[in-house]
């Protein structure tokens, strides 16, 4: 079993060193052939009252592969040692009551009063949505996936609360707050349909997956789990990307440039709030990256969605949240490449059978 994970762990590591400019190429095909991406975004399936898209699809392998990745052993080692899992849920948390209404002020203050109310909704809805599921990915095969699995999962359950909250708090700050609240009456259910079936039930099924599947089987799956999960973040971000293709043909460059401004500078302070959390807590690199990741890391798919069903008419919204997803899979590679690596679950694995 040793030998098979090792071999199992070539591609992945091979993969996740190579993660970064494959997320620009992505990125560059979206803007360059769009077709099969938009094609993509607009067929959907109806099932049991969800509509699962192509984004959806590729959420729940992401979230999947990543929680069967996790023995079940793990799992429960994350909650009984649970300062990193509660430092990155509470600055998540904490963060997005902060970044929505700085946005507004800096934009009121530079006198740009039309775009503000659009921009700074659409900040709330991406600091307010659950940590992205690719962080996970991003975190690699020798980090802490399980502390970060511990994060996701609450602040999916939570979102559909916080998301709320924060555009409330916004409203106090807006002259428009009647608007701001038709918006949470807009976007709550559609969000939490998408939460529960493309974030929490993956989560679970994977861990569920996990405990009764066979060892023997168990050994195969894992070798092939982290290919897939990358897979299957970059198609993801391809069809999330070709959502800004009409949006750039449209308007002009000026907007454009405010909408990078915001959607890169709001990332930016989310990451920092992130790294500055976990140095106050003297963590160590490991948890000091889980911390991090949690932070900066929003699942934008879920406010791209609610942003399109909050603010159908303001594109600068769905551009800010497309920047976003980009600026903080950089950010990520960045935080993790200043962190030095943890023993993780699978090298615990190896020291004996997978169980």
């Amino acid at each position: 079993m040793p030998a098979r994970a090792a071999r199992g762990g070539r591609p992945s590591g091979w993969l996740h060193r190579r993660l970064g400019p494959a997320v620009l190429l992505c990125y560059l095909l979206a803007l360059l052939v769009p077709g099969p991406g938009a094609r993509l975004r607009r067929t959907a399936l109806g099932l049991f009252g969800l509509r699962l898209d192509a984004s959806a699809v590729a959420l729940f392998v992401i979230l999947f592969a990543a929680a069967f990745q996790v023995p079940p052993g793990r799992a429960l080692a994350a909650l009984r040692q649970p300062k990193s899992v509660l430092a990155g849920l509470a600055t998540h948390l904490l963060t997005a009551f902060v970044l929505a209404p700085v946005t507004a002020l800096v934009l009121y203050g530079a006198g740009l009063r039309g775009p503000a109310g659009g921009l700074s909704t659409a900040v709330a809805l991406i600091a307010a949505a659950p940590v992205a599921a690719a962080a996970t990915v991003w975190i690699g095969r020798d980090g802490d996936v399980t502390a970060l699995l511990a994060v996701v999962l609450p602040s999916a359950l939570l979102s559909p609360l916080t998301m709320p909250t924060t555009l409330g708090l916004l409203g106090h700050v807006l002259p428009s707050a009647g608007h701001t609240r038709a918006l949470v009456d807009s976007a709550a259910g559609q969000a939490r349909a998408l939460l529960t079936g493309a974030v929490a039930l993956p989560c679970a099924l994977g861990l569920l997956a996990r405990r009764i599947v066979p060892a023997a089987v168990t050994g195969r799956l894992l070798a092939g789990a982290p290919p897939v999960a990358v897979t299957a973040m970059l198609a993801l971000t391809y069809v999330n990307a070709t959502a800004a293709a009409p949006v750039l043909r449209r308007e002009p460059w000026t907007a454009v440039a405010l909408c990078v401004a915001v959607g890169w500078g709001v990332c930016r302070l989310a990451f920092l709030a992130g790294a500055l959390t976990a140095r106050a807590l003297r963590l160590p690199p490991g948890a000091s990256a889980t911390v991090t990741l949690a932070c900066g890391m929003s699942n934008v798919s879920v406010s791209t969605v609610v942003v399109v069903q909050a603010l159908p008419g303001q594109p600068h919204a769905l551009l800010v949240a497309l920047v976003y997803g980009l600026a903080q899979k950089v950010s990520a590679r960045r935080a993790v490449a200043k962190g030095a690596v943890v023993p993780s679950y699978r090298t615990v694995g190896e020291r004996g059978a997978v169980r």
